[in-house]
């Protein structure tokens, strides 16, 4: 409404509220005093308010200068630093036993709250963006290279180098059923770390729910992803996927580990980063395509790759010059069944 409707809406108002008090035998004056004091009362309730938000700026600023300064004289004044950094120390344990003790109560209401202390990083920059990255390692790579039979891989070398490739393996065909069978005989390892799941076309709260059904229950659409991050867990996973025969003993592998099990027909998806920047990918069973397309750093220097996932290969490469897709393969009708992890 605009301001002239408003002013002739309040005039219309006023003309009718005084209409009503004549009707019930004011005077002229009496209404005259009534809307003055009503008016005198609106001034009031202005000025309280304009006190209120001059303090509120007031506050702000005067906090803020002091923020500033207690910054300053703390990191650039050496001798004031030395003396607080002396004088609180002491202090640091006694401090972080008590929150300790206040976040016992909320950590009863919310105990999914402590899976929180084996995240690397709560919360991913979708905006990172690494303006000098080197992109030499990838602008001559035009497919991935097959090393299977090859002696004396250095994997770290070619990782490194950003050239990804694959191996075919001696890992044995890990089924659906092997999962489930995995699960029924270390149900208790496995149960704490089984709510890290992302589903599509599926209905399940934890890897629990997922290994109860039957396999051919699974839409050819399906797709999870089970994230395992506790040390447990994981080394129970290594169990049917079992490390790389090439790897090197002292090779590092990460804690954070992905399953993913995918119908014939599942969409594609992006593959996440891990820890590490070297992945290895193993293809457990059935068939998947990994597209390896050049960060947005590179993009303009480095092509897209494709590579057919068939099980027993291992696909190596370094998530700072590739980020993968997976998509549908063509020849294998039942789940894909695939294993991801990284090491540094």
């Amino acid at each position: 409404m605009s301001k002239k409707r408003l002013l002739i809406e309040y005039k219309r108002n006023i003309k009718s509220i005084i209409k009503c008090a004549k009707n019930t035998g004011l005077t002229d004056e009496q209404i005259d005093g009534i809307v003055r004091e009503s008016f005198s009362e609106f001034k009031a309730k202005s000025h309280q308010n304009v006190f209120k938000s001059s303090i509120l700026k007031i506050s702000i600023v005067v906090l803020l200068s002091l923020s500033v300064f207690m910054y300053v004289l703390l990191n650039v004044h050496t001798p004031t630093s030395s003396v607080v950094l002396r004088n609180v120390q002491g202090l640091t344990y006694p401090a972080l036993k008590f929150i300790r003790i206040l976040a016992v109560p909320i950590i009863k209401l919310f105990p999914s709250v402590t899976d929180l202390h084996d995240e690397s990083c709560l919360i991913e920059n979708p905006y990172f963006y690494l303006s000098d990255l080197d992109c030499s390692p990838c602008e001559n790579v035009y497919n991935v290279i097959d090393l299977t039979g090859v002696e004396g891989i250095n994997a770290y070398k070619k990782v490194f180098e950003g050239v990804p490739f694959i191996i075919k393996t001696n890992q044995p065909e890990v089924s659906f059923k092997d999962l489930q069978q995995l699960y029924k005989n270390y149900t208790a390892e496995l149960a704490s770390d089984s709510s890290r799941l992302q589903t599509r076309n599926l209905d399940v709260n934890s890897i629990k729910d997922v290994l109860s059904l039957d396999e051919h229950a699974l839409s050819p659409n399906v797709h999870i992803q089970w994230r395992v991050n506790k040390m447990a867990a994981a080394r129970i996973i290594r169990k049917v996927f079992s490390r790389p025969h090439f790897f090197l003993e002292r090779t590092g592998q990460a804690v954070e580990h992905f399953l993913h099990v995918d119908g014939a027909n599942a969409e594609p998806y992006s593959l996440p980063n891990p820890e590490c920047s070297y992945v290895f990918i193993i293809q457990g069973s059935g068939e998947r395509t990994i597209a390896l397309k050049p960060p947005r750093e590179c993009a303009k220097h480095c092509k897209a790759i494709s590579v057919h996932m068939e099980p027993a290969y291992v696909l190596l490469y370094n998530w700072w010059y590739w980020r993968p897709v997976s998509l549908p393969g063509s020849v294998y009708p039942n789940l894909s069944i695939s294993y991801m992890n990284s090491y540094c």
